[in-house]
């Protein structure tokens, strides 16, 4: 009789009160809160590398390609050296330019409130000094470019502070003579 009452009780007892009910639903349960958390994470964080006008952004793409080939057919290169407390620089311009255009140095970081753009002045013929309002960030990775204010042409390079340490060279990216 025993073994007969409790299958009856086995039979009887609610949902809630059998351990696989709760085991099956788990699963599905985290999926719901890890999927909350994410939303809330996507909806928090900036996206700063997505463009709205990608068409426009296309366009720009040649228009750069144009200045880095214009770099080249005025055989464009320059020497940066970073001071090592990373608060100054000089820059060695070498090739045909306009000695009188203000130049525009511009160190580019992975998070754009680090991003630094000053203004070079002559030191002596075709070198250049600049302190910076403030030390560059920590960080390993920059992108360096060099440009005219008449933006016709750039020197761009990534500098790698591990692998260049604080002396580089900026080049064209493409060195094609632009067509007429």
């Amino acid at each position: 009789m025993n073994e007969q009452q409790s299958n009856q009780d086995q039979q009887t007892r609610p949902w809630y009160k059998e351990p696989w009910t709760w085991g099956i639903m788990a699963g599905p349960a985290i999926v719901v809160v890890a999927g909350f958390i994410t939303l809330g994470y996507a909806l928090s964080v900036k996206d700063s590398l997505v463009t709205d006008d990608y068409y426009k952004e296309g366009k720009n793409i040649i228009l750069e390609v144009e200045r880095d080939k214009t770099a080249a057919a005025h055989h464009l290169s320059a020497q940066v050296y970073i001071q090592p407390n990373l608060d100054g620089a000089m820059v060695i311009l070498d090739g045909e330019y306009d000695t009188q255009s203000k130049l525009t140095l511009t160190f580019f970081h992975n998070l754009q409130e680090n991003d630094l753009t000053v203004e070079l002045m002559p030191a002596k013929a075709k070198q250049y000094t600049v302190q910076f309002p403030k030390p560059l960030a920590d960080g390993k990775n920059w992108t360096v470019r060099l440009e005219d204010d008449a933006n016709q042409w750039r020197l761009e390079k990534r500098w790698n502070t591990d692998r260049d340490g604080n002396a580089f060279q900026l080049t064209p990216k493409y060195n094609e003579t632009p067509q007429a």
